[in-house]
């Protein structure tokens, strides 16, 4: 009985009021996505865009990739008016914010085959003004959450993600067939406002990182000045703290390099097969496209949502060491099914088994990911850590599994999956290394090694 208390307990953090603001900032960070890249590519394409000239359009997101190139200045830089009235964090996310909804709303003014340089010049503000936000809501959400919270609050945003981009992706391209497609945009970037509301009812959060390195930044300006000028010794003072101490913190940790490994290498497999899953079903086995789409989107959407719940609860029930490890193993195990689904063919039934458990423990391993990804910043450094952990994170994802079609080509789908189970063995292995350490989690986060 004490157990299911226990269980319950860790269940009912979901309802509590800053959990429950994530689903809202979370929906705000991924309403822009679709229509920077996939809606936008269909009205282009309608409006007589070439499918080439459309496909390149995707380049567009490079933002998100290199969005740890400004998150410095989001950590240290005070915003005429916004930050007096709002806050560091809060100024921020209101600022990017509005930027979204201007672009969002200059797509819908000024898109055309026509004009493409015009049109792209405008997606790629949107884009970086998308990267800016979620530099922000990042940074918010891990200085505004205790520990134990961290793991319902990533479950909450991936949650208000992925609603949003039902809205933007599925919701926006309904509307287009009853209404234009400027007015379509319109709507979509009054749903910016959902966000814009849910900042304005927060509270900037402070934590006593912050103020001991204002306090070092000040140290440092009164030294610079005994041999420089006022504003370039704040200007040095301000460039040490912003750029060079995320780093300098970040290389305290026992086995730094070695959490670096562990970021790049976790994920690996399971990014290795997920970028190829729909060419394996309807290519290899000859699933149809509606089989697919509403198994794998949809039965498969309902499992990664429920492992994100699961996952959220079982850290804090378990501990991060253990969960980060059995999460890992069923991604790793996951794989497999694909090579159990290669020799049973069509199966219906058992593609329900291969992508249930797959997205099931995808969504479990995201959340307890992004958790670990969050407990290992300074809340000093939050925005500029985990932008560049993040973007660390994505590596395998961007370079590695672009070259997956190949690997296939050459040794075939059966070799293919038992490499992604291989090469998923490493960032587990590290994790037992690690756990000397504390994970290289220096404040008191629920590791339980």
């Amino acid at each position: 009985m004490g157990r299911v208390k226990n269980w319950w307990g860790a269940i009912e953090v979901y309802r509590q009021r800053n959990i429950v603001s994530m689903l809202f900032l979370g929906f705000s960070s991924g309403l822009p996505l679709a229509l920077s890249f996939s809606v936008l590519g269909l009205w282009l394409k309608e409006d007589g865009l070439s499918l080439g000239e459309t496909v390149q359009f995707s380049l567009l997101g490079l933002p998100y990739l290199f969005k740890f190139a400004w998150a410095p200045l989001i950590d240290r830089m005070r915003l005429p008016f916004l930050t007096r009235s709002f806050g560091q964090r809060r100024g921020w996310m209101i600022l990017s914010q509005a930027m979204v909804m201007g672009a969002i709303v200059a797509l819908g003014i000024f898109t055309s085959a026509s004009a493409p340089i015009l049109t792209a010049f405008i997606a790629l503000s949107l884009t970086f003004s998308s990267a800016t936000q979620d530099i922000v809501i990042d940074a918010f959400r891990i200085d505004s959450l205790s520990d134990e919270e961290q793991a319902a609050g990533v479950a909450m945003a991936i949650y208000g993600y992925r609603i949003a981009m039902l809205v933007s992706g599925g919701g926006s391209l309904i509307l287009a067939d009853f209404l234009e497609w400027s007015l379509v945009y319109f709507i979509m970037a009054a749903f910016m406002t959902v966000g814009m509301i849910t900042c304005l009812l927060l509270r900037e959060p402070m934590s006593r990182e912050k103020e001991i390195i204002n306090a070092e930044e000040a140290e440092l300006t009164e030294k610079f000045q005994k041999n420089l000028s006022k504003r370039v010794a704040r200007f040095l003072a301000w460039t040490q703290v912003a750029i060079v101490m995320p780093f300098q913190d970040f290389m305290t940790k026992k086995a730094w390099i070695i959490i670096l490994l562990t970021i790049v290498l976790f994920k690996l497999g399971d990014a290795l097969a997920g970028v190829i899953t729909n060419l394996f079903l309807v290519d290899a086995l000859g699933f149809t496209k509606t089989q697919v789409g509403t198994i794998v989107k949809g039965f498969g959407l309902v499992a990664t949502l429920s492992g994100i719940a699961l996952g959220g609860v079982l850290l804090n029930k378990i501990g991060m060491f253990k969960a980060l490890v059995l999460t890992g193993v069923l991604q790793l195990l996951s794989n497999g099914l694909f090579i159990i689904q290669y020799h049973l063919g069509a199966d219906v039934s058992f593609l329900h088994v291969t992508i249930g458990i797959e997205n099931f423990s995808g969504g479990m391993g995201t959340v307890v990911f992004v958790a670990y990804l969050s407990a290992l910043c300074n809340k000093a450094f939050s925005a500029t850590q985990y932008a560049l952990m993040s973007a660390l994170s994505a590596v395998p994802r961007v370079f590695l599994s672009a070259n997956a079609g190949v690997w296939v080509e050459n040794i075939g789908w059966v070799s293919f999956f038992t490499l992604t189970i291989v090469v998923a063995i490493p960032g587990i292995m590290l994790l037992f290394y690690l756990r000397k350490y504390n994970m290289g989690i220096s404040h008191n986060f629920p590791v339980r090694v």
